[in-house]
This record gives structure tokens, sequence and C-alpha cells, in this order.
């Protein structure tokens, strides 16, 4: 008994000696930051004088003051028109790529590299050839189409152009999971749906939809996150555009702080970014639906594709 007493905590001592560089990192570089960042939200501090103390003024102030603050809901505004730009458009595609690259079409490992790369090209770099091919004078769209469209710098136009960049950029990734998910559904289920008559658009919708939609609620709340943190596109192309048309919530974070030098309401506006993600994906994991087993035989579906058979007959 004493030998099992000793192996077990030799084995959890050797398992926590594995993680705590993972724990160190965390706690280092992730909570004390974030609660550094907690304290100087309570604070009128510009990172190089004394620090002054506002209790919750800055948070009272960024919601009621529209004089010192008048972008705040228009940043948080512009940031719900991105998500809704992009977040459903890269889950129908990558759906429908992912369906396309799974029904054994030849190539399949040419197209998944080729939707890949724009995934794990450097940033930066592509938005400076995105800028090159959008520029409305010499641009290679602009000539394509016979035009000299500012796409960047048309209000409206400009927010659609950046959803469209980070549509492209996000969809090789999301292919290659959403495949992944596609693979792991039983083939049984495909071939009691053909026995039944089902055909191409009935096994998609009815299979699988429903066997990828944990995937497809992992795209949901992560794209919500990342389309509230979403900055580097338009600090590099845009700028806050035309009349503050691309001015997300994290450009005023980064405005504030860096800018106008007030790290206090910067902090803020962080966590009560925080506050808005945690709220948004606690009611997406309270929608989630709660038969998600992608290998649960749908049995309801195949005596309706039955009934419906019979009926027609």
């Amino acid at each position: 008994m004493k030998r099992k007493t000793k192996t077990t905590i030799k084995r959890n001592l050797q398992g926590f000696l594995f993680v705590t560089p993972l724990i160190a990192y965390f706690l280092i570089f992730q909570l004390l930051p974030m609660l550094i960042a907690l304290v100087i939200s309570f604070s009128d501090w510009d990172g190089l004088s004394e620090i002054g103390w506002v209790g919750v003024d800055n948070y009272v102030a960024l919601f009621s003051d529209r004089l010192m603050y008048p972008y705040f809901w228009k940043s948080l505004l512009v940031s719900v028109e991105y998500i809704l730009l992009t977040v459903p458009v890269n889950i129908i595609l990558s759906l429908v790529v992912s369906a396309l690259l799974n029904s054994k079409i030849k190539g399949e490992r040419f197209f998944k590299t080729a939707f890949y790369i724009p995934s794990v090209t450097v940033g930066v770099a592509v938005m400076a050839l995105w800028r090159f091919m959008l520029d409305p004078t010499f641009g290679m769209i602009n000539q394509l189409l016979g035009t000299n469209i500012n796409f960047l710098g048309t209000e409206g136009l400009d927010l659609v152009t950046l959803a469209v960049m980070s549509v492209w950029g996000g969809l090789g990734y999301n292919v290659l999971i959403m495949l992944s998910a596609m693979k792991n559904i039983d083939g049984s289920l495909y071939e009691a749906a053909s026995i039944d008559g089902a055909n191409a658009f009935q096994k998609f919708w009815n299979i699988t939809v429903p066997g990828v939609m944990p995937t497809v609620f992992f795209f949901l709340v992560t794209g919500v996150i990342g389309g509230f943190q979403a900055f580097e596109q338009m600090l590099l192309m845009t700028g806050t555009g035309t009349n503050h048309s691309t001015y997300t919530f994290v450009y005023g974070v980064y405005e504030q702080s860096m800018t106008f030098g007030e790290l206090g309401v910067g902090s803020a506006m962080s966590f009560i970014l925080l506050g808005f993600l945690l709220i948004l994906t606690l009611i997406q994991f309270r929608a989630l639906p709660k038969d998600t087993d992608v290998n649960k035989p749908k049995k309801n579906i195949f005596a309706r594709m039955k009934k419906n058979k019979e009926g027609t007959v």
C-alpha cells in the first residue's frame, strides 16, 4: 500500500514538474498583467506621472460622458458589425468547402494546402499585398474591374473589405478543423441514409450539419471573441476609417492608452470588453444543443425520409 502511495506521489510530482513552466508563464505573463491592468483601470495615469486614484469614474465616464469619449458606443457598434460580416460567412464557407473536400475529390491534399497557406503567412506582408491590390489607381482588383473604387477609403465599404480579408485569411484554418470533424462522423450513417433514398443535400443537412455542430459552436464562440479583438487590420489598413467607420473597440483601447495617454481609461475599456465577452460566451453556451454526439444515429431523420418516400408513392 505504501509503495503504491509513493509511486502515485512520484507520478503526480513528475506531472506537476512538466506543467510548471506553463503555469509560471500563465502567472507571470497573463494573470499578473491582468491584475495590474485592473488596478490601473481605477486610476488616472498616463504611464509617467504619479498615479491618481479615481475609483469607478473611468467606467462611469465611458458609458455616460459623450463629450470626453464620443466614440465609445460607436466602437462597440463597429465591432458588432464586423462580427456579423465575418462570423456567419466564415462558418458557412467552412461548411461548404469542407463538405466538398470531404466528398473524395481529386487533389484533396493540394486544396487543403492552398486554403491553409494564408493562415501561416505573415500578417503584415499579407496586408501590404492587399493594400497594393486594392489601390484605387493602379491596384490589380480595380484594373480587373475597370474601376477606380477606393475600397479602403469609402465609408461602409472599408469595413466590408476588411471583413473579406479576414474571412480569406482564416478560411484555411477553419476548413481543416471542420474537415476533421466531418471525417469523425460515422460513415454508416451515410450508408443508412443512402439505403433510405436520401440525396446528397439531405445527407449534408441531416447528418453532416448536426454532426459538426460542436465545431460550429466552437467557431461561433471564438469568432465572436476574435471579432471583438479585431485591431491589427484596422491599424495597418484604414486607421479609424472615414467617420470612424472602422473604429473597433480594441482600436479605442489602443487610442485611449497610447495616443491620448489615458492608461486608466484604456484599461477600463479592456475590462468592459472582458465583461461583454463573458456575457456573450455564457449566452452562447446556454444556447448549445444538448445532443452533440456526432456518431449518435438520428433515427427520426431516417424514419422521416422513409415516411416521405412512402407518401410520394
